[in-house]
């Protein structure tokens, strides 16, 4: 059985639920955000906890006995922990997750969610580094979840390469983002959809208004045709989707060889 990701009412997401004074602050992966985190990716990102099965089962089927699995940007380790309970599932025990975040608020929450699992501290490691730096050691799975929108458009290139690189044959990079659209019609109409489903979840024009101007210019979505582009460039032979709802898409890149 994979982790439940209920919470409990003090880790509901407020962050942005007063007005501000002027100018809304970018936004920044701290304390305050961490201790939510999970809150708010769930009432923000269409389908989260779908993603995060799929993923999961695709970890089950790619991840290779003897290597590697990164996370980069590992928040608070949800993914960390349900890749962990799903390898173990399969009867896998020794097997090696490795969790990097600049952020060393996410990977104290990261840290706390591995240990209240209860899962061993020698299959898991988090590491509270730059991503763009961080060592990728014997990987067979790399995994950025709504990260790499979040990566400055002129180093995706190089650390997708990087990537591609050090993975192992038959390794694959699994990819989560909130992409543009091609038309400005269409893209409207998603943003609409989008807006709907965060109202839906609790989410005040307030809130909704005031975390897109915070994310503006931090958050730099591609277009699908743009990032699909990207993972061809830097070397991956099959790049597919495995998932998509209006401007949300994952991808699976896959590195052949025998």
């Amino acid at each position: 059985m994979i982790a439940d990701l209920d919470l409990p009412e003090d880790r509901r997401d407020r962050v942005f639920d007063q007005p501000t004074k002027g100018r809304v602050e970018p936004f920044e992966f701290n304390e305050t955000v961490a201790h939510v985190f999970d809150d708010m990716a769930e009432r923000s990102i269409p389908h989260y906890r779908e993603v995060q099965r799929l993923i999961a089962t695709l970890i089950r089927t790619y991840y290779q006995k003897g290597t590697n699995l990164y996370d980069l940007g590992c928040s608070t380790g949800t993914t960390l922990a349900l890749a962990a309970q799903s390898l173990i599932e399969t009867g896998l025990q020794d097997f090696s997750l490795i969790g990097v975040d600049s952020s060393q608020a996410m990977c104290n929450e990261a840290r706390g969610k591995i240990d209240t699992l209860k899962i061993p501290r020698d299959n898991v490691e988090i590491l509270n580094e730059d991503l763009l730096e961080t060592s990728l050691d014997n990987p067979s799975v790399v995994v950025m979840n709504y990260t790499l929108q979040f990566v400055k458009p002129m180093l995706r290139e190089t650390l997708v390469e990087r990537i591609y690189k050090n993975l192992n044959h038959n390794g694959v990079l699994l990819v989560s983002d909130k992409l543009l659209q091609s038309h400005t019609d269409i893209s409207r109409h998603f943003v609409d959809q989008y807006y709907a489903f965060k109202r839906s979840n609790g989410y005040s024009g307030l809130e909704i208004s005031q975390k897109r101007e915070a994310l503006e210019n931090v958050l730099i979505p591609y277009s699908l045709k743009e990032e699909e582009n990207l993972f061809r460039e830097c070397g991956f032979q099959a790049v597919d989707i495995f998932f998509s709802w209006f401007n949300f898409t994952s991808f699976i890149c896959l590195k052949k060889g025998s």
